[in-house]
């Protein structure tokens, strides 16, 4: 029954580890059974020699001379500072080292009121073993990379970059201990916000450091670790160096580096343009931040200051939508030939205005049903229901709370995953009812000036702009088909005989592809949502028409609607219209 060192308590024969303190037993415990082998093999006179180890018996290792032998003929590794094991002769650089005292400092909670006798934290109950950290070694006299971090005041930068968890000096060289947080290295690509975020802080972060007399260098995208509210955290800095105050080449060196970053970060391709007038009007229609890193490529930014500037502007347009007032007219009607009204529609508006500042959101969705009367009706209205349950519990009741960003990625899939719900909910329904109930759908999600559109079959969202209507979504049906193959023009869609084949809508099967389109609006904007009941009878040209007129939504969308029913009213009709100032 061995006896722990460490507390003092018995333990059973068999135990590796103490029951009280869960210190290790490093002497091999021998258990019951092996006593019963030993005592049977001393007695026993009639095992042949050759055979004398029972097959049963334990195998005991011995050490190996020779590899004993081969150990010590290996340097052993010194001792620095009296604290940390280093590699013999460690030249300068990156290295691991052991921490040979961990209960001078807890790793689990940074306790320092253990004794030398610990096993385990007084104040977190962590094992107190010895460590493994990545290190730096450095002249004393001429310190670069990790070991300049703990003479940097800056909290703010300090936060970006390695975590220290010592540093030590032995004579004219100092050892800088770094700390593993355990979080992963960021995985790319990064969408362009999660993106910016890193590039926002590295940015500040050079701010700092160049008004210190201090270049970050190139930086490695496995030299970088996530943060949990977003950017991102340094875990090594090999190439922090001093810089004279004049230095404007490290300045412009390290800028040119944080724009490499962010394009690999992002993927992005690196190209050299030589542009003509009207190519340079083009180009200015790309992406911001490809044109951010294209400025900071050639030298366009005298400081660090004016791209964080740059990158904080484009973050703050990505995550703070500008308010637009949303003013809602919405219509429908059975038309002239159906019996029933198998559309459905849903507007719906929110405004927070907090301490002057306005926010505004919207959810506006029309769905077409298929499947007959008690069927087509159904399907509109489960799916219109499931898509807003779905998105008020997720969304917006989590988007009014103070100080939350917003995501073009989230809002994405937030659609996406709306339109699946319908999905789900009509499907269950129509199998539920065994009949073959569907519809089409389109929906708008808006924030501020963002609009993210999902579209599933032959109802459409339209953008009302300078005049012009243009469509958003695409119409899954097989004159659209048609027409992307070139065997029909736009304009036999209205007269196609099969111009109501719609090759994909919600109960068709479980898993739907949904197509999702953004689009950033601006003052004095539209969206139109409408059925095909809608579109068919008066055309883009006359809708555009009547959308031109001055006339409030709602007085728009029931003159479109009587305009459908004058045009022969074929179908079903369900019309929105958002007007935003």
């Amino acid at each position: 029954m061995p006896t722990c060192a460490v507390c003092g308590a018995d333990n059973a024969a068999e135990a590796r580890f103490c029951r009280n303190c869960a210190a290790p037993f490093d002497r091999y415990q021998a258990s019951a059974a092996d006593y019963a082998w030993l005592a049977a093999s001393l007695t026993s006179t009639d095992l042949p020699a050759a055979t004398a180890q029972s097959s049963q018996a334990p195998h005991l290792a011995y050490p190996d001379p020779g590899a004993e032998e081969e150990r010590m003929d290996q340097p052993a590794p010194t001792l620095f500072a009296g604290r940390y094991e280093v590699p013999p002769a460690a030249a300068d650089g990156p290295l691991t080292v052991v921490d040979t005292t961990p209960w001078r400092r807890c790793w689990a909670c940074g306790s320092t009121a253990n004794e030398p006798e610990e096993s385990f934290c007084i104040e977190c109950g962590a094992a107190l073993t010895r460590r493994t950290y990545q290190a730096v070694l450095t002249p004393a006299d001429a310190p670069a990379g990790a070991a300049l971090v703990p003479s940097i005041a800056d909290e703010r930068a300090r936060a970006l970059l390695p975590e220290i968890w010592d540093q030590v000096e032995e004579g004219d060289r100092v050892l800088t201990v770094l700390n593993d947080s355990g979080r992963p290295p960021l995985t790319m690509p990064l969408d362009e916000t999660a993106a910016l975020a890193v590039g926002v802080g590295l940015a500040r972060l050079l701010v700092s450091l160049h008004s210190l007399g201090l270049a970050l260098g190139p930086v490695a995208v496995a030299d970088l670790e996530p943060l949990p509210g977003g950017g991102a955290r340094l875990r090594a800095v090999p190439h922090l160096r001093p810089i004279a105050p004049d230095d404007a080449a490290a300045v412009q060196a390290d800028l040119l580096a944080l724009a490499d970053l962010l394009e690999r970060l992002t993927a992005t391709p690196r190209t050299t343009l030589r542009l003509s007038e009207e190519e340079a009007e083009a180009a200015a229609q790309e992406a911001p931040l490809v044109v951010a890193l294209r400025q900071a490529r050639i030298g366009a930014y005298a400081d660090a200051a004016s791209l964080a500037a740059t990158l904080e502007q484009l973050l703050a347009e990505r995550t703070h939508p500008v308010p637009l007032r949303q003013i809602v007219g919405a219509h429908t009607d059975t038309g002239i030939v159906r019996e029933h009204n198998e559309d459905s529609l849903l507007t719906l508006q929110l405004t927070l205005i907090n301490n002057n500042r306005p926010e505004t959101w919207g959810v506006y969705i029309v769905a077409d049903g298929m499947g007959g009367h008690a069927a087509g009706e159904v399907a509109s209205g489960l799916a219109v229901r499931a898509a807003a349950d779905l998105i008020l519990g997720e969304y917006l009741a989590r988007a009014v709370q103070p100080d939350v960003t917003f995501s073009e990625e989230e809002a994405i899939s937030l659609v996406r995953r709306a339109v699946q719900r319908a999905n789900e909910a009509v499907v269950a329904e129509s199998r539920a009812q065994a009949n073959d109930m569907g519809t089409t759908f389109t929906m708008a999600l808006v924030a501020g000036d963002r609009a993210i559109v999902g579209n599933v079959g032959d109802s459409r969202t339209y953008l009302f702009r300078d005049g012009r209507l243009q469509r958003i979504s695409k119409d899954h049906s097989l004159v659209q088909r048609l027409v992307d193959l070139g065997q029909i023009s736009e304009e036999d869609i209205y007269s196609h005989p099969q111009r109501n084949a719609v090759l994909r809508s919600l109960g068709d099967r479980s898993e739907i592809d949904v197509d999702v389109f953004t689009e950033r609006l601006r003052p004095g904007d539209a969206l139109l949502l409408c059925s095909d009941g809608q579109w068919e009878m008066t055309r883009d040209p006359e809708m555009e028409r009547f959308l031109a007129r001055e006339d409030p939504p709602q007085a728009v969308c029931e003159a479109l609607v009587a305009a459908a029913n004058q045009a022969g009213g074929e179908d079903n009709i369900a019309v929105v219209l958002v007007r935003f100032e």
